[in-house]
C-alpha cells in the first residue's frame, strides 16, 4: 500500500518536517503586481534557470537556486515569502497569482 504525502512535507529521520523553499512549480505561471502588470514566471530550457518577466524591470533569466532559497524567494536582494497563491515582498509590493 503506498503512503501518500503532501506536498510541501519531507520525510527526515526523526518524521515529516515543512520544507520552507518553494519549488519553481508552486511559483510558475502569471502574477498581478500590486502596482499594476502581470510577472511571468517559467522555467528555463535547462530547467536550472527561471526567467522571470517584469513590468518595470523587464526579462532576467537567473539560477534558481537563487530565486527559490531556503528562507523563501530572493529577486533583486527583495525577500519574498509564498503563501498559497500569493507572495509578499519585504518592501510590501505583493504578486497574486492568476488562474
Amino acid at each position: 500500500q503506498a503512503i501518500l504525502i503532501p506536498k510541501g512535507i519531507c520525510l527526515g529521520l526523526a518524521g515529516p518536517i515543512m520544507s520552507l523553499s518553494p519549488s519553481l512549480y508552486d511559483v510558475q505561471g502569471r502574477w498581478t503586481h500590486s502596482s499594476g502588470g502581470e510577472i511571468d514566471i517559467q522555467p528555463d530550457a535547462t530547467g536550472k534557470a527561471v526567467v522571470i518577466t517584469h513590468p518595470t524591470v523587464g526579462k532576467q533569466t537567473m539560477d534558481t537556486s537563487k530565486f527559490l532559497t531556503a528562507g523563501g524567494l530572493d529577486y533583486f536582494g527583495f525577500k519574498g515569502k509564498l503563501d498559497g497563491d500569493k507572495i509578499t515582498w519585504n518592501n510590501g509590493v505583493v504578486w497574486n497569482k492568476l488562474r
